[in-house]
């Protein structure tokens, strides 16, 4: 499946909902509508398409950008680069703004312009399901699976930015949204507790309607079962469901993606190995390169607005392996330790074969899985089984940092699998929501190196207690929607 063809349907997409500003404003008069727009199993593929069209967490470019971006731009893995011209600086600086164009706009807006194609497609399905023959119908809850989980994606990705609270069933998180709502309605947010048990439901039907002989099951530009089975991990960890199942199901995983090699993981990042992958976006000519949220054109010298953080590149340049050689660029300049003139290029999204910056965006790997796994054993006290875990990530990726045998303790645990997620994961979209996750837990918050700060003459350190740790509403939600609540000190 090629990502100009979701171009192509995107706009289909479009014309049968305006993009809204938020999760209210979906519905406009003169519309095409759903009985007229999908009237067979083709159409409803096609509306498939339009909705992973309509998602894009690695969107943005030139200072802007969604979850990738955010998580970026929020943390401790960016500096200004030496072709700054200021780009993603209020952004650095914790500056709040939640209008059209900022961060808590651009995630919210695109999670519920994808809800609502997934809706309106599901909808028609609901309606066709009567007039398909067997194997269509097979064919119609494969799609209707995908649909499900990519819902359920949506909310959980919600969830975890606007929620004050994982661990506070009462906290106000996402708005749970199975329809599509008129342009008069008006909704208040659910419950964190709400939101868990619809996002579960969704995902636990997707698992039942899933055709295991369907060919797209061997690709992992769809959507299959063990996306499924991996956003059940990542809900699990989240919420702090702890339990040894969640172990069985990380191993069961595990067993079919085994982590990369050396090679395998450098061709990974070239877009020509895939391993370990469990579910990427196809991303195309035509489409905005991944690379474009820190260069102006192309991965190289003199062309970075936004390079990797000192303390990062340290890391790294310390460990050595195939992490320091697929995310430092070979370009760059190491004038000295933590040096102003230092030149660090972001490597992670090198361009392909498909041209210059562009790169499939690998959003559900084995390494995650293995590192989730280490956690849920540390937080089950097998502390020497989360070392092994921990080690075994390392030793494949060539690390020269050694795991000791068993941690010592929770917390020392907790850390040293926090700092391999650094590593693993940078510009992934982990660290920030790593940091508003774990960062209460172990007493930390945000600590940049004054290096890294100063290159934006910015904020070096933010509290775990802070509350821009979680995102506000958009203003352009509050105007549409007046029974909705503003997070706190918004």
């Amino acid at each position: 499946m090629k990502k100009h063809i979701f171009k192509i349907i995107f706009l289909f997409a479009l014309s049968l909902s305006v993009s809204c500003e938020d999760a209210t404003d979906i519905s406009q008069e003169g519309e095409l509508t759903e009985d007229a727009a999908y009237r067979s199993l083709a159409d409803v593929q096609s509306g498939l398409l339009g909705a992973y069209a309509a998602y894009s967490p690695d969107g943005g470019g030139n200072g802007t950008g969604n979850s990738l971006y955010a998580n970026a731009i929020l943390g401790d893995n960016l500096k200004a680069g030496l072709a700054s011209n200021g780009q993603g600086a209020q952004d650095y600086n914790y500056i709040v703004s939640f209008t059209t164009g900022s961060i808590p706009h651009n995630i919210w807006n695109n999670r519920y312009v994808t809800i609502n194609f997934a809706n309106r497609v599901l909808g028609s399905l609901d309606r066709l399901s009567l007039s398909f023959t067997s194997d269509e119908l097979i064919e119609a809850n494969h799609i209707k699976a995908q649909l499900l989980a990519l819902r359920a994606l949506c909310h959980f990705e919600i969830l975890q930015y606007y929620t004050t609270d994982y661990s506070n069933p009462n906290a106000l998180g996402a708005i749970n949204m199975d329809f599509v709502p008129e342009t008069s309605d008006t909704f208040e947010r659910n419950t964190v507790s709400e939101n868990l048990t619809f996002i579960k439901n969704d995902l636990n039907l997707a698992l039942d309607l899933f055709d295991a002989g369907n060919a797209t099951n061997a690709s992992p530009i769809w959507i299959g079962e063990d996306f499924v089975k991996f956003l059940k991990l990542r809900i699990a960890l989240t919420e702090g469901d702890n339990s040894t199942t969640n172990i069985d199901l990380a191993n069961e995983l595990l067993a079919d993606y085994p982590l990369a090699s050396f090679g395998e993981y450098v061709g990974m990042y070239l877009d020509v190995d895939n391993t370990e992958v469990i579910f990427k976006l196809s991303r195309v000519v035509g489409d905005n390169g991944v690379a474009q949220l820190f260069y102006f054109n192309f991965p190289g010298s003199g062309d970075g607005f936004l390079e990797m953080s000192n303390e990062l590149f340290n890391l790294l340049d310390a460990e050595g392996g195939a992490r320091r050689q697929a995310f430092v660029n070979s370009a760059s300049t190491v004038v000295g330790l933590n040096d102003p003139a230092n030149e660090l290029l972001i490597n992670k999204y090198p361009g392909s074969a498909a041209g210059q910056a562009i790169n499939d965006f690998k959003m559900m790997r084995a390494s995650e899985v293995q590192l989730i796994k280490a956690e849920l054993q540390a937080r089950n006290n097998m502390l020497s089984d989360a070392a092994t875990t921990v080690q075994e990530l390392r030793t494949a990726r060539g690390s020269s940092t050694a795991t000791p045998a068993s941690y010592a303790d929770f917390n020392t645990a907790l850390s040293d699998i926090m700092l391999e997620r650094r590593l693993e994961l940078c510009y992934e979209g982990h660290r920030w929501l790593d940091l508003k996750r774990v960062g209460p837990e172990l007493g930390i918050g945000l600590t940049r190196n004054s290096a890294d700060c100063t290159s934006f003459e910015g904020v070096c350190d933010i509290s775990t207690s802070d509350f821009r740790f979680t995102l506000a509403i958009p203003q352009d939600e509050i105007n549409g929607n007046n029974a909705i609540s503003q997070n706190p000190q918004y």
